[in-house]
Formats: structure tokens, sequence, C-alpha cells
């Protein structure tokens, strides 16, 4: 243990050396320790704009969540009002289809109207595919469960295109279709996912309705790979404006001019296929004309189509 006299002196040398140092090199100290509190304050600085730059992140993520509850909330309602309008009409061309398919029935008619018997029983099946498509949709809008069933997706091409053909055979549209074989089901709803292919046919028809002859052509194909079904309608018209291509299946929004579009086609689309845990997007070819695509999970593989 140092002696009293023996600590007196070391605290003395040190204190003279500390005095010593000061006095020679004090700017260099107090360049040090300004350095320092700058290096504090910028990693203080840099970590509150760090904070303010994720809550701004934050907030718009929130303001974009609200912004599309708000969309599906317009949408649901719009869906509930159109059902509410188009059932009423619906109704009665059922009933008055089925009064004329009895009258028919019991009368004997000429040969040469025996097809409108058959012709008004389409009318009824016509309409009981509305309906139900009204109410499906309206379903899916307010957070309904799906209807999931096998589902090939080949044929539900097969039944859409036999629907759409004869209108694109009088706008003089050529429509084909390549469907990859051996295709594995899907699980979903065939209703609602002929309602969005349907919806996609019909924008590639009006796509390609302006253009010249020989770019009257849509395509609709199928695909599989990597676990997954993809279905895709091509078309030879001008394409999606390349600024435009993010906004394509927001709600409200369309590229059709003279008020032939309401902007919910595509929107409805995505809601269907995301209901489905599928993926849709759209992108234009480089020959000219846009393809819009969606791709759903393949079934286990154990899964048959009833």
């Amino acid at each position: 243990m140092l002696s009293p006299r023996l600590s007196l002196v070391l605290v003395l040398t040190l204190t003279m050396t500390v005095s010593t140092v000061w006095a020679a090199q004090s700017h260099l100290v107090l360049a040090m320790i300004g350095v320092t509190l700058v290096q504090i304050l910028l990693i203080a600085g840099l970590a509150f704009e760090h904070r303010r730059h994720q809550a701004e992140i934050d907030l718009r993520r929130n303001l974009a969540a609200l912004v599309h509850l708000d969309r599906r909330a317009a949408m649901g309602e719009l869906a509930t009002s159109l059902a509410h309008e188009l059932n009423q009409p619906l109704n009665a061309i059922l009933q008055n289809a089925g009064m004329a398919q009895m009258l028919l029935t019991s009368a004997k008619l000429p040969s040469e109207l025996s097809e409108i018997t058959d012709i008004i029983g389409d009318i009824r099946k016509d309409d009981i595919r509305a309906s139900d498509v009204i109410r499906r949709m309206r379903g899916l809008l307010q957070k309904y469960e799906l209807e999931t069933h096998p589902v090939d997706l080949n044929d539900v091409v097969q039944e859409t295109v036999a629907i759409v053909r004869p209108d694109a055979r009088s706008r003089q549209i050529e429509m084909n279709v390549e469907l990859v074989d051996g295709i594995r089901p899907i699980l979903g709803d065939r209703v609602h996912l002929q309602q969005v292919l349907l919806n996609l046919l019909m924008n590639a028809m009006d796509a390609v309705a302006d253009m010249p002859p020989e770019r009257h052509r849509v395509r609709v194909s199928t695909t599989q790979s990597e676990g997954a079904v993809r279905l895709a309608v091509s078309d030879t018209g001008r394409g999606i404006p390349f600024d435009k291509l993010t906004m394509t299946f927001e709600p409200f929004y369309t590229t059709k001019t003279g008020g032939s579009g309401i902007g919910m086609g595509l929107a409805i689309a995505r809601g269907i296929i995301e209901a489905h845990d599928g993926r849709i997007a759209a992108g234009n070819n480089t020959a000219g004309g846009a393809t819009v695509w969606f791709s759903l999970p393949m079934a286990p593989p154990e899964t048959k189509v009833l």
C-alpha cells in the first residue's frame, strides 16, 4: 500500500502532466471533443430521420389500405345496387320465358318453328346463369366464401370462347385458342373464373375493334409450370400506355372512350383471382397489343374434376 506522501507525489505528478499536455495540445483535445460531439449529433439526426421516414412509409401504407377498403366498400355497394336493379328484370324474363315455353310445349308448331322451344329454353338457362353470376359477384365483394371445386381451366376456356365466338365472328375478329394438353385442375369457383375470362375476352375484342382487318386477332392460351396453371388473353390492339400499366386493375380506371366502360371489370377480376390465391397482371406485347394473364395454384395431384 502506497504511503500518503508517495500518493501525494503521484497525484501532483499526474496533475502536472495533464496540465502540461493540456497546455501543449489543448487545441487538439478541443478539436477531438468537437468532432465527437458532431458525430453524436449526426448519429442522432440520422436515427431521427430514419424513424421519421419509416413513420411516413407506415402512414402511406395505412392510407393505401384505407383507400383500398373504401374502394372495396364502394364496389360492394355498387354490386348490391346493380344486383337489386337487375334481378327484377331477370326474374320477369325468366317467368315470361317459362310461360312461353309452357304454351309452345302444349301446342303443335309448324316444322319451321320447331326451334323456338329450344331457343326459349336457352334464354331461360342464360337468365339463370346471369342471376347466379350476379349473386356470386355480390357475395365476393361482400367477402362471402367462394364455392370451391376442382376446375379444368381448359374447359372454362372452351365454354367461354363458345359464348363470345358469335360476337367475334360478327365483328370479323379471329379468335385463336391454344390449350396445353394434360392440364392439371385448380380449386376454384367455375362461374367466377368464367366471368373473369369473359371480361378479358370482351376487353381484347374491344381493343382490336378499330384496328386494320389484319390485326383483328385475339388469342387465349393455357400453360402450366412450377405448381401453377396460367391463362393468358392476348390482342393485337394499341396496347396499354406505359404510364398507365400500374393503374390497369384499379377500380373505375378505364382506357375505353365514349362512356363504353366504367372501369370495374378488371378490378373485379383482380378481386376474384386474389380470392383464389392467384396472381393477375398485364403487359404489352413486343409486336403490338397487350396481354392480360392470371395464374392459379394447382390442386393436389389426386384431385379429379367431377
